[in-house]
Parts: structure tokens; C-alpha cells; sequence
């Protein structure tokens, strides 16, 4: 596969959700931030269509993938909504002084999100966020704290999550397989002024940090970069560029570099359309 179809792919995605937004005549629920999850569920009874892309880019050598996520998202209660994810991806980088792409599924997630304040009517909003993503050689359980606020124009939100993920590696000259945990903990700050009832401008950050069971603590990064989101009577579009500002520990491997490009990129840029069905 090559970088045209990485291209092909993700202008697909963004064509399912034009044609859905055009075609439908109910009201959204938008998202105003791509990375930090709101305290808010859809409706009973709800069914939307988001699709996620996320582009990565920036190590040492060249590195660019594309990050695929479509989602069918149910409200089932007034406080209680879920999500079936399908999850793709597309990546080119150099390797061996060539470059090479690769694609592929990579499983899939079932998310769950109760509401247990509101970010209006109560002092400040509360959820709680599970997801479960599974894939052939891998599980991840994703739990997350939600705190938000509206008032008047503002909206801020905070993000607590901790993710341990198994990945099942065959041991080598053997027909057994072992598993290695790790543990990804982040915590998401955002804020977002509302210009217009329909767009909002604001600012997410992210502290991205990773403990390998064998290796201990791996690596600490700050993220951080504008969000900006439109939202009418029909779709919703949300969009953030986040590059990596600040190594805030790394592994040996980036012991010299100011940023963590072993395992992460210094640019991430992540799009969400959300339509209702």
C-alpha cells in the first residue's frame, strides 16, 4: 500500500461523513475537543456516526501514519451511552534506507461513558470512561476520570486515564507466547472560548507518560496546541494540532534529544466529524 492509498484512505472517511451530514436533518451532539473527553452523553435512543483521524509525523528518520478510527456511538439512558470503534491504520517510514508502508486493521473497541453530573446545572460535570479495545496480538483497558464546567462562553475540561494494554509476544524459539503489560497514564487539560454559538477556539494539553512492567518508568512528554470546532444543525467537525513541546523524562534512547521520538512523534493532528443516523 502505498502513500496515495494512505491519502485515498482518510479522504473516504471524510467523504462517509459529508454525505451522512448532508443527508440527515437531526441535531449533533458535538465533541469541542479531540483529545479530552466532556462529561455529556447523546440522547436515549441517539445513534451517531463519528469518524477519528489522527496523522502522526516526525522522528529521526522519516515517519508519517495515518490512525483511523470509525465509530457508532448509542445513547441507551440519559446518562449512559456507548460505542462500537472500528480501528485501521496506514504508516510509511524509513527503514534499512528505504521506505516501506504498512497497513492494516487493528481490532476493535467497545466504549462505555456514564454521566454523573452536569457541567451546567451542577457545580461542575462528572463521568466515568471505560474502553475496551482488542486486537489479534493485544488488549488495552482504557478508564478515565471526566471533570468539566461550562459557563458562559468558557468550557474547560480535565481528563484523568490510566491504560494498561497486554501485548502477546511468541517466545523465541519456542511455540509458546508471553505476555508484556504495559501501563499508559495521561492527564488532559482543555479550554475553549465560544466566539459563536457554532464555533469555538481554545487550547488542549496533554501530559502522555509510559511504565513498561520490566523496564519501569519509560518515558513523561507534554503535548500541547490549538482546537478549533464548528458545529450546525446537522454535523459537527473538531480539529487539534498538538506537537510535542517537552521531554519531561525519556528512555536511554532519547538520552540527547530535547523530545521522545523513539516511540512518539513531534507532531500529532486529530480530526473528528460527528453526525447523527
Amino acid at each position: 500500500m502505498n502513500a496515495r492509498k494512505v491519502f485515498q484512505m482518510v479522504l473516504f472517511s471524510a467523504a462517509v461523513a459529508a454525505v451522512f451530514a448532508i443527508a440527515t436533518v437531526s441535531h449533533a451532539s458535538e465533541r469541542r475537543f479531540t483529545y479530552t473527553q466532556e462529561s455529556g452523553v447523546i440522547a436515549r435512543g441517539q445513534v451517531e456516526l463519528e469518524p477519528t483521524t489522527t496523522f502522526l509525523t516526525g522522528k529521526e528518520d522519516y515517519y508519517s501514519s495515518f490512525e483511523q478510527r470509525i465509530e457508532f456511538e448509542i445513547g441507551l439512558t440519559g446518562r449512559l451511552q456507548t460505542s462500537l470503534y472500528l480501528n485501521m491504520h496506514a504508516t510509511t517510514e524509513m527503514a534499512d534506507s528505504s521506505l516501506g508502508t504498512d497497513a492494516g486493521f487493528d481490532g476493535i473497541s467497545s466504549e462505555w461513558k456514564l454521566k454523573l453530573r452536569d457541567p451546567v446545572a451542577d457545580p461542575f460535570g462528572l463521568g466515568l470512561y471505560l474502553e475496551l479495545s482488542a486486537a489479534s496480538n493485544e488488549v488495552e483497558l482504557e478508564t478515565k476520570v471526566i471533570v468539566d464546567k461550562r459557563a458562559g462562553n468558557w468550557l474547560g475540561a480535565f481528563n484523568a486515564t490510566v491504560e494498561p494494554e497486554w501485548e502477546f509476544i511468541p517466545k523465541d524459539g519456542t511455540h509458546d507466547v508471553e505476555s508484556n503489560l504495559e501501563f499508559k497514564y495521561e492527564f488532559d487539560l482543555a479550554g475553549t472560548y465560544f466566539v459563536k454559538p457554532s464555533t469555538s477556539v481554545g487550547l488542549e494539553v496533554r501530559n502522555h507518560n509510559l511504565h513498561i512492567s520490566s523496564e519501569n518508568y519509560e518515558h513523561s512528554v507534554l503535548f500541547a496546541g490549538p482546537v478549533v470546532s464548528y458545529a450546525s444543525e446537522t454535523w459537527w467537525a473538531t480539529l487539534t494540532v498538538m506537537p510535542q513541546i517537552a521531554k519531561l523524562k525519556g528512555s536511554e534512547v532519547d538520552a540527547g534529544h530535547s523530545l521522545v521520538t523513539s516511540e512518539l512523534t513531534k507532531l500529532e493532528m486529530r480530526v473528528i466529524f460527528g453526525v447523527d443516523l
